[in-house]
């Protein structure tokens, strides 16, 4: 079983799949682009590297996996995988985050308001993939790793898309 872990930058991604990575095995979705030669040109605006994500996905689908792994980034919903997990976070902690990471201001709006807007959850049911939504705000990151594999187990209870809502914060951000 192929399962993506996705959210905004910051929500807890890379600290819940190195929990993870102790019993699964986990892709980092951004290192395996660079591993192989998926990275096109650099977007000045962005501040990141574009990633044909259609040949993201050819080139991970033609890996040999066995049993459940992980794919961790913000760019995994896009791989098809089976079951999608949307980790989310309140968007104050999500500021406060990428500001110790030194990210500029503008970078730090566009991440927290695709928080506030549900975009990564957006495209995540969009894709017709099973989607499920963890807000990883107030547990550790252990508490995380084993809500997903609750999830994995069948017990979603509390995860279904729309149930975590940041509206309510739109007026700080926008």
């Amino acid at each position: 079983m192929l399962v993506a872990i996705t959210g905004t930058p910051g929500v807890g991604k890379s600290t819940v799949s190195s929990i993870l990575r102790r019993t699964y095995r986990v892709i980092d979705i951004h290192s395996y682009a660079e591993e192989h030669d998926l990275f096109e040109e650099f977007d000045e605006d962005a501040g990141s590297y574009d990633v044909d994500v259609e040949k993201l996905n050819e080139s991970v689908m033609s890996e040999d996996m066995e049993g459940t792994v992980f794919i961790d980034g913000h760019l995994s919903h896009f791989i098809d995988v089976d079951l999608i997990i949307v980790l989310r976070c309140d968007p104050r902690v999500i500021h406060d985050r990428l500001k110790a990471r030194g990210y500029d201001d503008k970078k730090i709006d566009e991440n927290v308001q695709t928080e506030i807007l549900d975009v990564i959850l957006y495209e995540s049911v969009e894709s017709g993939i099973p989607t499920y939504e963890i807000d990883c705000t107030h547990l550790t990151p252990e508490e995380v790793a084993s809500k997903m594999i609750s999830i994995l187990n069948g017990d979603a209870d509390g995860t279904e898309p729309g149930t975590v809502n940041w509206s309510d914060r739109m007026d700080e951000w926008f």
